[in-house]
């Protein structure tokens, strides 16, 4: 048995070289494809049964692909269009973790998510990106 299993490994590994192999975008898709299945067990959402297999069978295209020039430009693409809303979710896990000891705000002028520490009273803030300043309140 462990001499299948090994070859197994062997064969496994040849058919994969020169592949992509998983990356954010399958994972993805491998994640929503699941998360859609076991919706479409509800009664009247059938057709999710059908878009959670078509975003499975991508997400396997995408693995298996020996195109690794195009795969990379979406995986590319699909890192830009996440970047924001993953940067902003990271931003509220940790204002939610110091919530008791730090207070955030953003930069009038520039947008800049600036923190204070709380229960210092009112502060001058000067903003290191664009140097604006302001008078905040901890």
């Amino acid at each position: 048995m462990k001499g299948f299993l090994e070859r197994l490994q062997w064969k496994l590994a040849g058919m994969m070289q020169g592949r992509r192999g998983a990356d954010t975008l399958s994972s993805f898709l491998m994640v929503v494809g699941i998360v859609l299945l076991l919706v479409s067990i509800v009664p009247g959402l059938d057709v999710l049964s059908w878009v959670a297999l078509i975003a499975l069978a991508y997400a396997l295209f995408r693995s298996y692909s020996k195109n690794v020039a195009a795969r990379d430009r979406e995986n590319a693409a699909f890192e830009r269009a996440v970047e924001k809303p993953r940067r902003r979710l990271s931003l509220a896990r940790k204002a939610w973790a110091n919530r008791k000891t730090t207070r955030y705000f953003t930069c009038k002028g520039c947008g800049q998510v600036l923190s204070v520490p709380r229960g210092k009273g009112t502060l001058r803030v000067v903003c290191p990106k664009c140097k604006t300043e302001s008078t905040m309140k901890s």
